[in-house]
């Protein structure tokens, strides 16, 4: 039985290692059973066998993704502002952290708009907003924000707020200074 479940979960982890692969380079909805078969090596009847749906599949594709990416965490801040004091100084780190997370999984982090349809998108989208608000909060201690302005601040954290400067060739170290500049300038830090 040892045998039998561990080539199960051989046979299961290449699926999702291959359906991760390809979501990256093709998205979510461009990507076939057919292809996810072809790429794992095995039948289409066995990747319907372990997941019937994609509301399976792209769950157990997320978790892989959080193993391979390592994002950042609530409880990681610490260790990203350091001991640093000043605040632009803190929204550096900050900066370069999140950025950083991004340049390395951006094939991971571009999606359809139509993937928000999922549920396991939105899920993990909501936690990277979640957790780039609370960086942004303890950066800015001790002064509080208020929340309009909180949310207006952690949006130029956010992904396509990176990716939009990238896009326009900015470059990684250069994308983390300016937005450390423009927020601690904006909040008057």
């Amino acid at each position: 039985m040892d045998k039998r479940s561990g080539a199960t979960a051989e046979t299961r982890g290449r699926i999702v290692a291959a359906t991760l692969d390809l979501h990256a380079r093709k998205g979510i909805f461009a990507t076939s059973w057919q292809d996810i078969a072809r790429a794992a090596d095995v039948s289409v009847g066995t990747v319907y066998k372990h997941f019937p749906s994609l509301e399976q599949l792209v769950p157990a594709c997320g978790e892989l993704l959080m193993q391979k990416a390592a994002p950042p965490s609530a409880d990681d801040i610490t260790g990203i502002i350091g001991k640093a004091t000043a605040p632009r100084e803190r929204l550096l780190r900050v900066c370069r952290a999140l950025f950083e997370f991004y340049h390395r999984n951006e094939i991971y982090l571009e999606s359809d708009p139509r993937e928000r349809e999922l549920a396991a998108v939105r899920e993990w989208e909501e936690h990277l907003r979640t957790t780039v608000t609370h960086f942004v909060k303890e950066a800015v201690l001790p002064q509080q924000l208020s929340e309009p302005v909180m949310q207006c601040a952690a949006a130029r954290l956010d992904f396509m707020s990176f990716r939009a400067m990238r896009l326009r060739g900015i470059s990684l170290e250069l994308a983390g200074e300016m937005t450390a500049d423009m927020l601690t300038a904006w909040l008057n830090l």
